[in-house]
């Protein structure tokens, strides 16, 4: 496959990708709407809570499955939910089931606004910064990415 063809093919997929993508979402939503309204069954799993639908195809059914024992992943510390939580199980109790954490998240949307703030702000110490910033993988080589930016193309004159 030359690069021209590959190019076409991989332009070809994407559009096609997106198409069978909000296919799948209006199909996704459609069952979703016959789960809330058809017949209910118990779930397998007699361990959680919830219901099923079993959606019908020709040749496939497919469960529809209506959680009702969704657990919260994280919460900020000091919130309403920490409050509930630490107050039955107790400060120890809860470190069993959720792990306290402080992480600083980046707040520039790509590397070359990071470089712009930090030569903005740190002038002089800029370079340094944005060096030890980088991520690095375990040799200590700075990590680095190959994109192919099918969204930027541009016709062929």
């Amino acid at each position: 496959m030359t690069n021209k063809q590959a190019v076409d093919r991989g332009l070809a997929i994407i559009d096609e990708m997106d198409a069978l993508s909000d296919e799948l979402k209006k199909i996704e939503t459609q069952l979703r709407e016959a789960a809330l309204t058809g017949e209910q069954i118990d779930l397998e799993d007699a361990e959680r809570d919830g219901k099923q639908f079993l959606a019908r195809g020709s040749a496939h059914i497919v469960p529809v499955v209506l959680t009702a024992d969704l657990v919260v992943a994280s919460f900020k510390d000091a919130s309403p939910v920490h409050a509930r939580l630490e107050g039955i199980a107790g400060r120890d109790m809860l470190k069993a089931f959720f792990r306290p954490e402080t992480t600083w998240k980046g707040m520039c949307k790509s590397g070359k606004a990071f470089r712009r703030e930090a030569a903005a702000l740190l002038e002089n110490q800029a370079a340094a910064f944005v060096d030890a910033a980088l991520a690095r993988d375990k040799y200590g080589i700075p990590k680095s990415q190959i994109k192919i930016e099918w969204d930027r193309k541009e016709e062929v004159k």
